[in-house]
Parts: structure tokens; sequence; C-alpha cells
């Protein structure tokens, strides 16, 4: 049988989650101690008791969904997400504003939506309409919608390209074409 000590263990675990299940599940005491000289002498060293100690739960479950948990309605577990990264504020220049994901609910497929009469706006009786959660990154907005119990499908960001452009185009010559300068 394996026996390591819990110092050992602390540091298997703290390095991936993966080496705690490679981990045995029983510890070996063992009363006798080899390490000291009269251990060959003393009636125990002869005969050491052993005994085999379970340090994982008895019954090992799988932990529970947050939605068990959350006091949540059974259909907002049905509910589709989308993970996305949003876009810049076209009000604002900065480019390094949209760091965050953002979880969204899609608009229910029932059609809960109506247009006000008097001001022509869209009105919904959907509560999660205007939910919007960020994240910090894509795997975290990932865990908490599987952990919720949430249908999800991530939209990648895309990416404006630009062109390397220099200063002196402006000025090449193009066969047929004049440029019309005017100072006024």
């Amino acid at each position: 049988m394996l026996s390591i000590t819990s110092t050992q263990r602390l540091a298997l675990l703290a390095r991936t989650p993966a080496a705690a299940a490679r981990l045995p599940a029983l510890r070996h005491l063992t009363t006798a101690n080899p390490s000291s000289p009269d251990s060959a002498t003393s009636p125990s060293a002869s005969a050491p008791t052993s005994v085999a100690v379970d340090v994982h739960p008895a019954h090992q479950q799988e932990p529970l969904p947050a939605e068990v948990l959350s006091g949540a309605p059974p259909s907002l577990s049905k509910r589709t997400v989308r993970i996305f990264r949003p876009s810049n504020n076209p009000m604002q220049s900065g480019k390094n504003a949209n760091l965050k994901w953002r979880i969204d609910f899609d608009a229910l497929e029932k059609g809960d939506r109506w247009s006000n009469p008097l001001m022509g706006w869209q009105s919904t009786a959907d509560p999660m309409a205007p939910v919007r959660l960020d994240f910090a990154s894509k795997e975290d907005a990932v865990h908490f919608a599987e952990k919720q119990g949430w249908n999800h499908f991530v939209q990648e960001p895309h990416f404006r390209v630009i062109k390397p452009k220099s200063y002196k185009n402006n000025f090449v010559y193009r066969a047929g074409k004049i440029p019309m300068v005017h100072t006024k």
C-alpha cells in the first residue's frame, strides 16, 4: 500500500486538481517507529500494528449543481445564454475597455414581446432579458454557465484588421488618374 505524508498530499493538490484524483483513498498508519534504534529490541517492534484510515468520505457523490441550490425556477435552467465579448463603445476611442466577457440571455422563443401602444417601445415579460453578467475571461463565463445548468454558445469576437499604410502612398503616380487639388 502506498502511503504519503500530509505535506506531499498538499503539494500534489496545489499543483493540479487532476493530481488529487490519483491520490490513494487510504492512508496507512503504523505504531512502530522504524527509525528508532530500540525498535528492533522492543516487543512491539516484532509485531507492528497497522491501521488503515479512510481519508475520503464514505459516499462519493458529485457536487450538486447550482441550479438545485439557487432556488431559481426550473424553467430558467432550460434557457440558452450567449457568451460573447462586447464591442467598443462608439463614443469612446479607447481599445482596452472591452477585455471582459459577458453572458446575455437570448430572447424567448415564445415571443413574449409586444409593442407599447403609447410610445412604440418594445416591452417584454421576460425577467431575465435585462440580466447581463460580466466575467474576466471566457473560461470563467463558460464555467459559470455550466455550473448553473444553462445551455450556452460562445460567440467569438471579430477583430478589426488594419492594413499597413504609408503616407507616401498619397503622392504616388497613378496612370490615368489625375488628382484635383484645390487650395480654396
